[in-house]
């Protein structure tokens, strides 16, 4: 929140702190009924985006229909990412997102010393909102299973489906194209021929968002293809997309962690009555000591020290009502 709360542009900054205090799939209301929803997927896989047969619910997952009153889970309760990924755990999306905005910050602020003797020349504003924005949808994709697992994410043109999603979002909230552009850009930076990539993820939020891609200025045509409106890409696109590499160690740390917690978890049968799965266990120790930080201590001082701090997270758990 005060990472959001800095952003200077008073509109933008409401955007993003709404963003978090109350998330909705505002992209959402624009199909309200099953029909516009299907033909919202037909349209995506017209263009290769998703697979004929691929579920509608992967765009509008469940919270997102008209009788839900838009019951999408807290910010503050959701993953950073997908099962057995970074940050999937409660309280993983807003370390990730809150890590990522603070890089993206340090990001702009080298370059502008470097390359533009100290003047302020990269957006601060749109560095800290792209960073905030572009994973808020995980917030409606990412929903939990009874068993403490989390749903599956569909793939929307070659990447999570979230990404486009939170792009479709930025449309409808009123964002402008080229701070579209920029939180699309996360996942694959709009040059050395990946801009290819962000060229998809934009027409791919385009048509959720339910506009023109052409029209709304996020893309232009070039023969028989596309390319992106705003050429050359702006300096923010790549700050955001070089503030999302948390996951590189992070999705390291998880794997790692979790096969050690899992195989305390099999070796320990009385940890059934702290919590019923495994899924719902690793999710009580991770909220409370990530897994990086159980990493560190794994790679710096070993597995005893590992144990201990685990044992000491366990001493702090009352069990896991459901």
């Amino acid at each position: 929140e005060a990472l959001a709360g800095s952003i200077a542009d008073r509109e933008l900054r409401a955007d993003v702190l709404d963003l978090i205090r109350v998330p909705r799939a505002l992209y959402a209301d624009r199909h309200p009924a099953p029909g516009l929803r299907t033909a919202v997927r037909d349209a995506l896989a017209r263009e290769g985006f998703v697979a004929a047969d691929a579920p509608v619910r992967g765009i509008f997952p469940p919270g997102t229909e008209p009788e839900s009153m838009g019951s999408i889970q807290p910010f503050w309760a959701a993953p950073g990412s997908g099962e057995g990924s970074h940050h999937a755990y409660p309280g993983g999306l807003a370390l990730h997102e809150s890590f990522n905005a603070s890089v993206a910050i340090g990001i702009a602020g080298s370059y502008d010393a470097h390359y533009f003797g100290g003047r302020p020349t990269v957006s601060r504003d749109t560095a800290i909102a792209a960073a905030l924005y572009h994973d808020v949808m995980k917030t409606v994709v990412f929903g939990w299973n009874d068993d403490g697992t989390l749903a599956d994410e569909l793939a929307i043109a070659g990447t999570g489906g979230h990404h486009v999603l939170s792009g479709a979002e930025a449309i409808v909230r009123g964002r402008d194209p080229r701070f579209v552009t920029t939180l699309l850009s996360a996942h694959a930076a709009p040059s050395l021929g990946d801009e290819t990539k962000v060229v998809a993820w934009c027409r791919a939020a385009a048509i959720v968002a339910g506009v023109d891609p052409v029209a709304f200025g996020l893309v232009k045509r070039e023969g028989a293809g596309y390319v992106l409106a705003a050429e050359p890409a702006p300096l923010e696109a790549f700050v955001n997309y070089l503030s999302d590499h948390d996951y590189v160690v992070s999705v390291h740390a998880m794997h790692v962690v979790s096969a050690r917690l899992q195989l305390s978890w099999s070796r320990r049968p009385a940890l059934i009555n702290l919590a019923p799965t495994f899924a719902w266990y690793r999710a009580m120790i991770l909220t409370r000591t990530s897994a990086l930080a159980l990493y560190d201590a794994l790679a710096r001082n070993g597995a005893d020290a590992f144990d201990r701090t685990v044992l000491r997270v366990e001493s702090q758990l009352a069990p896991l009502r459901l």
